[in-house]
């Protein structure tokens, strides 16, 4: 990501950064995303508004609809694309395609949801524009700055210091981007991404002050790749078996076991071993993404990772107990394995019981207790 964008001799760069000086919400950072994201997929340089208010909406569903983060009080982008969800019954991993399949078609039907969509593109596109025309829109009523930007936007089209792009109304509500701002979006493409992603991300972690990794909370999650978990316990039972799930008390099966993030991998969005636990494939999926009954698992939670640790440090595999030395901040596997039960509990629980609660706050389903 990046925190400036290209200049340009024949184009106002400066004021399409200023775009994102105070912001309130995230309709400006999804807006030119949805462009971009366009742009790229060979359309321009007339953009229909039902193609760009639908990307828009996509572009928020994995941050709401599965990661869960929160977009604050006064946006209702997350809260339209949380609608949607609802309406739709999309589950949350649902494929870009489907997601915008379905906006577009609450948008051609007229729904209730729909509606809501559209009154984003009655000013979004808009007051998107506002910072290329700051002079003229100095002291006018809030009432009348719409009608102005389009008045303004389509002289500016064929004046020195173009804006970005003037609206068109054929063969349906559109934008069409200067061709000299197209040209400049085309060649910086990923420059000016990243620097849209890092304001985006800034003005996230505003929001979500105390959740972890939100750039890779902005898109579809990559598959994850165990295999690293999978050696781990794989070692680790030679020294443990048989282990017992900490959910199901049940003997876990050494062949066809399934790994379980503690904290749900939707909340954390890692695989560090501290937080990965076998289970059986049943026990794993009643889990799903919800939060564990502390009280009732963390204990034996934390004393499968104890063991654990301790049966693979003793095979002096020490590639695989980098994720336990940075939470515990140790030098040497010798310090590892110097650790005291109760000193790993608790490191463990002061890591893991905060995190819980956020997740708690952000609407994760907490308290699971696997049914006995």
């Amino acid at each position: 990501m990046t925190t400036e964008l290209p200049s340009s001799p024949k184009l106002p760069v400066e004021h399409l950064a200023a775009c994102f000086n105070n912001i309130t919400n995230s309709y400006k950072f999804y807006w030119l995303l949805a462009i971009l994201e366009l742009i790229q997929n060979g359309q321009g340089p007339v953009i229909p508004l039902r193609d760009l208010l639908a990307e828009m909406v996509a572009a928020v569903w994995y941050p709401t609809n599965y990661f869960r983060l929160s977009f604050g009080k006064q946006d209702r982008l997350g809260d339209l694309a949380l609608k949607v969800g609802a309406a739709s019954g999309l589950p949350f991993d649902a494929t870009k395609d489907k997601v915008v399949g379905h906006v577009l078609h609450y948008l051609d039907a007229n729904t209730d949801s729909g509606s809501g969509i559209k009154t984003l593109g009655r000013f979004v596109p808009y007051r998107f524009l506002r910072p290329f025309f700051a002079g003229e829109l100095r002291g006018k009523p809030d009432a009348r700055v719409d009608s102005l930007i389009a008045t303004l936007s389509a002289a500016a089209f064929d004046g020195d210091t173009p804006c970005l792009y003037r609206f068109v109304a054929l063969p349906q509500d559109s934008i069409e981007i200067h061709p000299v701002w197209l040209a400049y979006l085309r060649e910086h493409l990923a420059i000016v991404r990243g620097f849209c992603l890092w304001n985006l991300v800034n003005y996230l972690q505003r929001n979500n002050p105390n959740v972890a990794n939100l750039a890779a909370k902005l898109f579809e999650p990559q598959q994850r790749n165990l295999t690293r978990a999978k050696t781990f316990w794989r070692l680790a039972w030679d020294s443990l078996e048989p282990i017992a799930c900490i959910y199901s008390q049940q003997q876990v099966p050494r062949r066809g076991f399934s790994l379980d993030h503690f904290l749900p991998w939707r909340f954390v969005t890692h695989d560090l071993l501290w937080n990965i636990i076998p289970t059986s494939p049943a026990v794993n999926s009643a889990k799903s993404d919800n939060l564990p009954d502390l009280q009732t698992y963390f204990t034996d939670f934390a004393q499968l990772q104890y063991r654990a640790l301790q049966a693979v440090a003793a095979t002096g595999r020490e590639q695989l107990l980098e994720d336990y030395a940075l939470l515990f901040k140790t030098a040497t596997v010798a310090d590892l394995r110097a650790l005291s039960p109760t000193d790993f509990r608790t490191v463990l629980y002061n890591e893991v019981a905060p995190q819980m609660q956020i997740a708690r706050n952000l609407g994760f389903a907490a308290d699971w207790r696997y049914p006995r």
